[in-house]
């Protein structure tokens, strides 16, 4: 009964709303977040776009708790939202291509300023677009971040492997540009190329050419944020409630990839890219989000502000690897909705395997979707988008169990709730905006 209680008031707390257009999708969005897995999650803030427009949204859950108090997710909560990171990390390096500053089939070693090799390939040179599309060879082994006074160059020694273990991909099928294994270091390797291409730290260069001209609330370096009370901790789900992961804004909690800037006097840009988080450190709200889905869908153009062109919009998307059974890993791990990647920008085709799972966001799916998912520190978010309906799908869950088997995906490999996000924002393709949770307790 105690806990009965416990969710009702959540449900309360989660989505006390203003008349909404679309309720029947109001009540599945509530129903995902206070009875995941019989348990309720810690928060949900979804977006969806029709005709380039939003046409619905929904906020509800907690971003933040301390001393019995919680403060609700709201549409300005910014969310770390893991490895859509890429695909804006991946917009400000394709500036510097378009300025002819970066060469997408130039060896990589002529910008880090070392030689790049796997030691199983010496001859085969590691090329800029397969830091993109995870075809470089390279692996994250036990991890893929260094502190300042580490340069990147550490993590390749081969005869002595770095502090994070041997980051290169072992056998003969393996060669850089043939085989796909997900990796976030060569994300580390991107930060390093724009920081000694541009001359400006990765935070900054990113604020100024890219967050700031798209109006953008939010960045890579947490202890610059401008409104870090608007940070939602991440929190895993266990036996003890909720133990935050990171962001966590109390006494000494923790802030993944973000360094003070006391310890940042003595950094040279342009040696270790890794330490605002490339791969997944941008803090950022789910409406800004959704303008990176506009300026995607826009061909790189967003408010009359032209950020990319058209054709570079294209070659971001442009398939550069598709799984066949044998040339890569189609995830993270040994299985994923991974199955076709273009530079980033990841495509939901309907394939699935012989287990009957793949990359389905909901039933009835007919194609289009592409762009990039989001799983770290109990949190799974999304970015998809289809400019030929320009539609866009975007959202953030957060306070997933520590043990996650209970969230698997029923048809896919996309966990439990991110395929019911899926299927009931496929139900919002027109209308008004829908709810959003509003309260100063409870969870």
């Amino acid at each position: 009964m105690k806990r009965l209680v416990g969710i009702m008031a959540f449900a309360s707390f989660a989505a006390q709303a203003a008349p909404a257009a679309k309720p029947d999708i109001d009540r599945d969005m509530t129903a995902i977040l206070t009875s995941s897995a019989g348990q309720p999650l810690q928060g949900l803030a979804a977006i969806r776009l029709h005709d380039g427009q939003e046409s619905y949204r929904f906020f509800g859950g907690f971003r933040h708790r301390q001393a019995g108090r919680a403060w609700p997710v709201q549409p300005d909560t910014l969310f770390r939202v893991a490895s859509v990171s890429k695909v804006v990390t991946t917009i400000g390096l394709m500036q510097l291509v378009e300025q002819g500053k970066v060469d997408l089939d130039r060896d990589v070693s002529d910008y880090l300023g070392f030689r790049l090799r796997n030691p199983a390939f010496p001859d085969e040179p590691i090329r800029v677009r397969m830091l993109l599309n995870h075809t470089s060879s390279l692996r994250d082994a036990e991890g893929y971040t260094l502190p300042p006074d580490r340069p990147i160059s550490a993590m390749f020694d081969a005869a002595h492997p770095g502090p994070t273990g041997d980051h290169f991909a072992k056998g003969s099928d393996k060669v850089p540009g043939a085989w796909f294994e997900y990796c976030n270091l060569g994300y580390g390797l991107v930060g390093t190329i724009i920081e000694r291409v541009s001359g400006e730290r990765f935070d900054r260069y990113m604020q100024r050419h890219i967050l700031d001209p798209m109006k953008i609330a939010g960045g890579y370096n947490v202890h610059a944020l401008s409104h870090p009370e608007r940070l939602s901790t991440l929190y895993h789900r266990d036996a003890a409630g909720w133990t935050p992961e990171t962001d966590d804004r109390t006494a000494g909690g923790d802030m993944a990839g973000g360094w003070p800037e006391g310890q940042l006097t003595h950094y040279r840009p342009g040696t270790n890219g890794t330490l605002f988080s490339p791969q997944g450190g941008l803090r950022i709200s789910m409406p800004d989000l959704a303008r990176v889905a506009q300026l995607l869908i826009g061909r790189g153009e967003l408010d009359g502000v032209r950020i990319l062109k058209p054709e570079t919009v294209a070659l971001m998307e442009r398939t550069t690897w598709r799984y066949d059974g044998h040339n890569g890993t189609t995830g993270e791990g040994t299985a994923g909705p991974f199955n076709r990647y273009g530079m980033t920008i990841a495509w939901l085709t309907g394939w699935h395997d012989a287990r009957g799972k793949g990359d389905l966001p909901y039933i009835g799916y007919r194609g289009g979707l592409r762009g990039h998912l989001g799983d770290a520190y109990a949190l799974h978010s999304g970015l998809w988008y289809d400019p030929a309906r320009k539609d866009a799908y975007v959202f953030a869950i957060t306070g997933y169990p520590a043990d996650e088997s209970s969230e698997r995906g029923d048809y896919s490999y996309f966990t439990r709730p991110e395929e019911r996000v899926f299927t009931a924002l496929s139900h919002a393709g027109g209308g008004a905006a829908g709810a959003a949770g509003h309260g100063s307790g409870g969870g």
